[in-house]
Protein backbone atom coordinates (compact mmCIF):
# COMPACT_ATOMS: atom_id res chain seq x y z
CA UNK A 1 0.00 0.00 0.00
CA UNK A 2 1.39 3.39 -0.93
CA UNK A 3 1.72 6.27 1.49
CA UNK A 4 -1.47 8.07 0.40
CA UNK A 5 -3.61 4.97 0.96
CA UNK A 6 -1.97 4.31 4.34
CA UNK A 7 -2.67 7.89 5.34
CA UNK A 8 -6.30 7.60 4.23
CA UNK A 9 -6.91 4.35 6.13
CA UNK A 10 -5.10 5.64 9.22
CA UNK A 11 -7.23 8.80 9.17
CA UNK A 12 -10.42 6.77 8.66
CA UNK A 13 -9.50 4.49 11.59
CA UNK A 14 -8.94 7.57 13.78
CA UNK A 15 -12.33 8.98 12.79
CA UNK A 16 -14.02 5.63 13.46
CA UNK A 17 -12.40 5.49 16.89
CA UNK A 18 -13.49 9.06 17.60
CA UNK A 19 -17.06 8.27 16.55
CA UNK A 20 -17.09 5.31 18.92
CA UNK A 21 -15.69 7.44 21.73
CA UNK A 22 -18.33 10.13 21.11
CA UNK A 23 -21.22 7.72 20.74
CA UNK A 24 -22.34 8.30 24.34
CA UNK A 25 -22.88 11.99 23.53
CA UNK A 26 -24.78 11.14 20.34
CA UNK A 27 -27.05 8.75 22.25
CA UNK A 28 -28.15 10.85 25.22
CA UNK A 29 -25.13 9.93 27.35
CA UNK A 30 -25.78 6.17 27.01
CA UNK A 31 -22.55 4.18 26.96
CA UNK A 32 -22.75 1.01 24.90
CA UNK A 33 -22.57 -2.20 26.91
CA UNK A 34 -21.28 -5.50 25.53
CA UNK A 35 -21.49 -8.99 27.00
CA UNK A 36 -18.52 -11.18 26.10
CA UNK A 37 -19.24 -14.89 26.55
CA UNK A 38 -16.31 -17.30 26.23
CA UNK A 39 -14.97 -20.06 28.44
CA UNK A 40 -11.37 -18.95 27.78
CA UNK A 41 -10.31 -15.91 29.79
CA UNK A 42 -7.68 -14.90 27.20
CA UNK A 43 -10.38 -14.58 24.52
CA UNK A 44 -12.58 -12.50 26.81
CA UNK A 45 -9.60 -10.33 27.75
CA UNK A 46 -8.63 -9.62 24.15
CA UNK A 47 -12.18 -8.67 23.19
CA UNK A 48 -12.49 -6.59 26.38
CA UNK A 49 -9.35 -4.59 25.52
CA UNK A 50 -10.61 -3.87 21.99
CA UNK A 51 -14.04 -2.81 23.18
CA UNK A 52 -12.90 -0.79 26.22
CA UNK A 53 -10.46 1.14 24.03
CA UNK A 54 -13.53 2.23 22.13
CA UNK A 55 -15.60 3.31 25.13
CA UNK A 56 -17.69 0.18 25.67
CA UNK A 57 -18.71 -0.99 29.12
CA UNK A 58 -18.02 -4.73 29.42
CA UNK A 59 -19.74 -7.62 31.16
CA UNK A 60 -18.14 -11.07 30.98
CA UNK A 61 -19.48 -14.62 31.24
CA UNK A 62 -17.69 -17.99 31.07
CA UNK A 63 -20.62 -19.99 29.68
CA UNK A 64 -24.15 -19.72 28.34
CA UNK A 65 -25.79 -20.07 31.75
CA UNK A 66 -23.87 -17.07 33.09
CA UNK A 67 -24.75 -15.19 29.89
CA UNK A 68 -28.46 -15.74 30.58
CA UNK A 69 -28.05 -14.51 34.15
CA UNK A 70 -26.34 -11.32 32.92
CA UNK A 71 -28.91 -10.86 30.17
CA UNK A 72 -31.69 -10.83 32.77
CA UNK A 73 -30.11 -8.07 34.89
CA UNK A 74 -28.01 -5.96 32.49
CA UNK A 75 -29.10 -3.47 29.84
CA UNK A 76 -26.98 -4.86 27.00
CA UNK A 77 -26.43 -3.50 23.50
CA UNK A 78 -24.53 -6.40 21.93
CA UNK A 79 -23.44 -9.95 22.82
CA UNK A 80 -20.31 -11.72 21.58
CA UNK A 81 -21.01 -15.42 22.09
CA UNK A 82 -18.61 -18.35 21.78
CA UNK A 83 -20.22 -21.57 20.53
CA UNK A 84 -18.38 -24.39 22.33
CA UNK A 85 -18.54 -23.87 26.10
CA UNK A 86 -19.21 -26.00 29.18
CA UNK A 87 -22.47 -25.86 31.18
CA UNK A 88 -24.50 -24.30 28.32
CA UNK A 89 -23.19 -23.84 24.78
CA UNK A 90 -23.58 -20.65 22.76
CA UNK A 91 -26.37 -21.91 20.50
CA UNK A 92 -28.59 -22.89 23.44
CA UNK A 93 -27.84 -19.61 25.23
CA UNK A 94 -28.56 -17.56 22.11
CA UNK A 95 -31.87 -19.41 21.61
CA UNK A 96 -32.92 -18.73 25.20
CA UNK A 97 -31.93 -15.06 24.93
CA UNK A 98 -33.98 -14.76 21.74
CA UNK A 99 -36.98 -16.26 23.59
CA UNK A 100 -36.57 -13.70 26.39
CA UNK A 101 -35.86 -10.75 24.09
CA UNK A 102 -39.01 -10.35 22.00
CA UNK A 103 -38.17 -6.86 20.70
CA UNK A 104 -38.66 -6.29 16.98
CA UNK A 105 -35.05 -6.85 15.94
CA UNK A 106 -33.78 -8.19 19.26
CA UNK A 107 -30.34 -7.72 20.69
CA UNK A 108 -27.49 -8.38 18.25
CA UNK A 109 -25.75 -11.64 19.16
CA UNK A 110 -22.54 -12.20 17.25
CA UNK A 111 -21.15 -15.74 17.09
CA UNK A 112 -17.59 -15.38 18.32
CA UNK A 113 -15.93 -18.67 17.50
CA UNK A 114 -12.84 -20.53 16.36
CA UNK A 115 -15.01 -22.48 13.92
CA UNK A 116 -14.09 -25.86 15.41
CA UNK A 117 -17.65 -27.21 15.44
CA UNK A 118 -20.12 -28.65 12.95
CA UNK A 119 -21.96 -25.35 12.32
CA UNK A 120 -21.00 -23.13 9.40
CA UNK A 121 -21.52 -19.37 9.34
CA UNK A 122 -24.79 -19.79 7.42
CA UNK A 123 -25.98 -22.45 9.92
CA UNK A 124 -25.32 -20.09 12.83
CA UNK A 125 -27.10 -17.17 11.13
CA UNK A 126 -30.06 -19.44 10.29
CA UNK A 127 -30.24 -20.58 13.94
CA UNK A 128 -30.59 -16.98 15.11
CA UNK A 129 -27.18 -15.35 15.42
CA UNK A 130 -27.04 -11.82 14.01
CA UNK A 131 -23.52 -12.15 12.63
CA UNK A 132 -20.39 -14.30 12.81
CA UNK A 133 -16.74 -13.51 13.47
CA UNK A 134 -14.01 -16.13 13.46
CA UNK A 135 -11.28 -16.08 16.11
CA UNK A 136 -8.62 -14.84 15.91
CA UNK A 137 -9.85 -11.56 14.44
CA UNK A 138 -8.64 -8.00 13.95
CA UNK A 139 -10.11 -5.07 15.83
CA UNK A 140 -11.41 -3.43 12.67
CA UNK A 141 -13.19 -6.68 11.71
CA UNK A 142 -14.90 -6.76 15.10
CA UNK A 143 -16.12 -3.18 14.72
CA UNK A 144 -17.26 -3.80 11.14
CA UNK A 145 -19.56 -6.52 12.53
CA UNK A 146 -20.74 -4.52 15.55
CA UNK A 147 -21.39 -1.37 13.50
CA UNK A 148 -24.04 -3.23 11.47
CA UNK A 149 -26.30 -3.22 14.53
CA UNK A 150 -25.40 -0.34 16.81
CA UNK A 151 -25.97 3.41 16.42
CA UNK A 152 -22.42 3.75 15.08
CA UNK A 153 -23.77 2.45 11.77
CA UNK A 154 -25.97 5.52 11.33
CA UNK A 155 -23.16 7.81 12.45
CA UNK A 156 -20.79 6.38 9.86
CA UNK A 157 -23.39 6.64 7.11
CA UNK A 158 -24.02 10.33 7.78
CA UNK A 159 -20.42 11.27 8.57
CA UNK A 160 -18.61 12.76 5.57
CA UNK A 161 -14.95 11.90 5.62
CA UNK A 162 -12.71 14.12 3.55
CA UNK A 163 -9.09 13.24 3.47
CA UNK A 164 -6.22 15.01 1.83
CA UNK A 165 -3.77 12.14 1.20
CA UNK A 166 -0.94 14.61 0.61
CA UNK A 167 -1.02 15.78 4.25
Amino acid sequence: MDGAKKSYYHHRKLIMGQLLKNISVQNSTKVLKALIVDDLKINRSLARIMLERNNFEIVEAENGQQALEHFNIEDLDVVLMDICMPVMDGIEAMTKIRELNKKENGIPIIAFTSGEHENSKSDLIRKGFSEYIKKPFKEEDLFDKISKFLPLNKSLETQKISVNPAV
